[in-house]
């Protein structure tokens, strides 16, 4: 725990400038992460929400998020939250996270307009939660050159045949106009 504050403050700076009761909400996502036997397990991870999230998230987009909470940065750098969090986990630079994402509340939409999703101190649960689209944690993507498809000349969307006759065309033209031009300076 210790070696990554350091490296946090090493990246971030000793203090950061987001005042400590800045408006937040944080998380509770379903995720999956994949086991050792390629099987997916479930897991339940704490993190914060930036304004825009939450917004798309009011307006009916899926979401991973069972729980929402709001709370002001100091109470969440704290990790003071509600029972409903106590089976998840903390998320990756939690403490950043929660800087950068409590940044996104201090713009005038989300203070004027956005705030009221989750009023400050309660919990909201009623978003359109859907796991159909699953959140792997540990995915890794191995991009392998098989995985490269030629595009097939008779699907040419790009309009590459038409080009390539034109410059064929004209690379032939250019050609018969050399011959009749050698042919004039020859008689």
């Amino acid at each position: 725990m210790i070696g990554s504050k350091v490296r946090v403050s090493a990246l971030y700076g000793e203090q950061w400038l987001t005042p400590e009761d800045q408006y937040l909400c944080v998380g509770l996502a379903h995720c999956f992460e994949k086991a050792d036997d390629g099987k997916l397990v479930d897991r339940l991870i704490i993190e914060p929400i930036s304004a825009n999230s939450l917004e798309a998230m009011s307006h009916g987009a899926k979401t991973s998020f069972l729980h929402v909470f709001s709370l002001l940065l100091k109470d969440a750098i704290s990790k003071t939250l509600p029972s409903e969090f106590d089976d998840g986990v903390f998320c990756d630079e939690y403490e950043t996270r929660c800087d950068a994402a409590a940044r996104t509340w201090m713009r005038p939409r989300a203070v004027d307009d956005l705030m009221d999703i989750v009023p400050l101190g309660m919990v909201k649960s009623s978003f359109n939660y859907d796991t159909t689209d699953m959140r792997v944690l540990n995915f890794d993507n191995i991009v392998r050159d098989d995985d490269n498809i030629k595009q097939d000349i008779s699907i040419d969307v790009y309009g590459r045949k038409q080009e390539e006759d034109t410059e064929k065309r004209g690379h032939d033209d250019a050609q018969e106009g050399d011959d009749g031009i050698d042919s004039l300076l020859a008689a």
